[in-house]
């Protein structure tokens, strides 16, 4: 660490100019204007790798299937499971119904992969064994049938964000369940159904790199087209991951294999360790990104009378930026110590706040806890993550906050992108760096 900070050290240099310098932006001035330099200080951090321990993929609101491999994470299989839902106030079809064709919708909210320019499979199994009132985690599975019920292959090179279906009239399954239906009893209420039909498995092609996000609710399911006797024109039935706005109990599998890469050397929960050139996250597999911020210790320790004017935390560039593989756009600094766990208060996760926002309670010296924390944005033509921490890294500077380590993770006004897809970032462990920008005053 010592040697880092003598790097940084060589590059503090006094800015003087005799028009407005853009680090100027933001500075506290003294009433007496008593300002005498601005200067300019890297200061380079290290990102460590930790994994968390059992993560909870209870009703995510997404379906993750599919697979990524790559020679950090080495390879990671999704695998979905969900319970179906079908409308009893809905009319069942007659027993004399016939039936005109069958689709299965997917409600696609994200298809991540380096080459969607081949179509994608899509397959569809049964579940053999109930979903229960229980947390399911990423490394939970249920037993479900091997053979798909179908399996269909979808274009997505132009558009990842939209509804797709496959038609599957002459499919035997499908056949089966609309005979059911128009019988009756696996319909009587919704355990008994269960019972018939405990739910589905949805699973993405075989080593096409290539995973998906999926929204449960009405537009991911079964859609019997039928006509009862007499009637000119079909009727619809659904038998969905979801009714109205209710989605069914789902939860996701996350089976990941680091044979052979770097992460193969994480062995043990909430350790963090470096494992050399590179560091990265990945998204449901409890990987995450711990940024050792103690080389700031040091540098404010030399300080005296000074003022922070801009204080920019950046990583990067990242390894991988395709335009249908982004890594998570943006990133909560959360607090963390030697626990390697986020730290918690009364009223929630202790994270960085917004610049101008408050950064710690006054009647408890905690940090503050509120709801515009600052978020690490991605920057798509820099290939970089960035943010402004002025305010935070102020208030460490008068001695009221307590400088800490930070854990990144997706969490976005209360949206767990973390929990929503296989999403990753590599980066060069040593890429992260405070910019700092800060003013001297005179004593008098």
């Amino acid at each position: 660490m010592p040697a880092k900070l003598a790097l940084g050290f060589l590059i503090t240099f006094p800015i003087f100019s005799a028009c407005e310098d853009p680090s100027n932006l933001g500075l506290e001035l003294d009433p007496n204007n008593n300002q005498i330099g601005v200067f300019y200080q890297e200061i380079p951090l290290t990102a460590l790798v930790i994994q968390q321990d059992s993560l909870i993929t209870t009703n995510p609101e997404s379906l993750v299937f599919g697979s990524d491999e790559g020679d950090f994470f080495g390879k990671t299989e999704a695998t979905a499971y969900s319970r179906l839902l079908f409308n009893r106030d809905l009319a069942r079809p007659n027993s004399t119904a016939t039936l005109d064709s069958v689709r299965f919708n997917f409600s696609i909210r994200a298809v991540n992969g380096n080459d969607l320019s081949t179509d994608k499979t899509i397959q569809v199994h049964r579940l053999n064994e109930q979903i229960r009132e229980v947390n399911y985690y990423n490394f939970s599975r249920l037993d479900y049938e091997e053979e798909p019920i179908f399996s269909s292959s979808f274009n997505f090179s132009n558009r990842q964000d939209t509804l797709v279906f496959a038609t599957i009239t002459e499919n035997a399954f499908a056949i089966e369940l609309f005979e059911a239906l128009k019988e009756g009893s696996a319909f009587s209420d919704i355990f008994t159904f269960r019972n018939f039909l405990p739910g589905l498995v949805f699973k993405g092609g075989q080593d096409e790199n290539t995973s998906f996000n999926a929204r449960p609710g009405n537009n991911t399911g079964f859609i019997f087209f039928y006509k009862n006797e007499g009637d000119t024109i079909s009727r619809a039935y659904p038998i969905a991951t979801g009714v109205n706005n209710n989605s069914a109990r789902h939860f996701n599998q996350i089976v990941n294999d680091p044979t052979g890469t770097p992460t193969a050397q994480i062995t043990e929960k909430f350790v963090a360790y470096d494992l050399g050139e590179r560091a990265g996250a990945k998204n449901n597999t409890g990987i995450l990104v711990k940024l050792d911020m103690s080389a700031l210790d040091a540098f404010l320790d030399t300080l005296e009378n000074v003022t922070f004017n801009q204080v920019t935390l950046e990583m990067g560039p990242l390894e991988r930026n395709v335009a249908t593989n982004r890594p998570p756009q943006f990133l909560q600094m959360f607090f963390t110590n030697e626990t390697n766990r986020v730290l918690l208060g009364d009223l929630g996760a202790f994270a960085v706040q917004s610049d101008g926002r408050p950064q710690f309670d006054p009647a408890t010296g905690d940090p503050f806890v509120g709801d515009a924390p600052a978020l690490l944005a991605h920057n798509r033509e820099n290939n970089i993550y960035r943010q402004t921490i002025t305010s935070h890294v102020n208030a460490i500077y008068r001695g009221n906050l307590q400088r800490r380590d930070f854990i990144l993770y997706p969490l976005v006004g209360g949206t767990d992108e973390y929990r929503q897809s296989l999403r990753e970032f590599v980066l060069d462990s040593r890429s992260p760096v405070l910019k700092i920008f800060y003013s001297k005053a005179r004593a008098f």
